[in-house]
């Protein structure tokens, strides 16, 4: 009897949570999610900036996202670059571009590797450019990986991670970056 009891006092306690749940509030969605990751052509760029979504955005007479890629140039070049205008009326933005050579096939390269890819992350906001042409400005790890290289269908798909460092300037952690891009 007592066991009876035991046991009908414990679905009393479990039942009420039994159908609880938890309702995500519209205002808990990301204001700026990332495009998923695809390998189809459809011209989409993200990337987490220090944790933070970050998309193109914005317009100011060019293109927010773009991508040159030359098979016959330097053993193939490539230059993607993208804008996010943070302030319309100041024209505050930022802007990343990201580049290499030698570039025939789908291949990851580890950062930093000089001799096959650079990158440049201007901002506005702080007023910190990490260009790797500047001395100051190192790329200290992560990796561009092109894992679709499709010269048939025009396809220049992949992922990134950046980490920038500067003197005088904060640290630039940039992750589970992702482009598809038609070029």
């Amino acid at each position: 009897m007592q066991k009876k009891i035991s046991c009908l006092l414990l679905f009393a306690l479990i039942f009420p949570f039994t159908f609880i749940s938890c309702k995500k509030h519209k205002n808990d969605a990301p204001v700026d999610p990332l495009p998923p990751a695809s390998q189809t052509g459809a011209n989409t760029l993200g990337f987490l900036l220090n944790r933070q979504p970050w998309t193109p955005k914005g317009f100011n007479g060019t293109a927010n996202l773009s991508l040159n890629y030359d098979p016959t140039l330097s053993g193939g070049v490539f230059n993607l670059s993208a804008y996010k205008i943070l302030n319309s009326s100041t024209g505050t933005r930022q802007r990343i571009t990201m580049f290499g050579d030698s570039i025939q096939f789908a291949q990851k390269i580890i950062l930093p590797n000089r001799n096959k890819f650079g990158a440049i992350f201007r901002d506005d906001v702080s007023g910190c450019d990490y260009d790797i042409s500047d001395s100051n400005v190192a790329i200290v790890g992560g990796y561009f990986d092109i894992t679709k290289l499709d010269k048939s269908n025009n396809i220049f798909a992949g992922e990134f991670e950046i980490k920038f460092k500067k003197v005088g300037c904060g640290d630039i952690e940039i992750s589970q970056g992702r482009f598809d891009l038609k070029y």
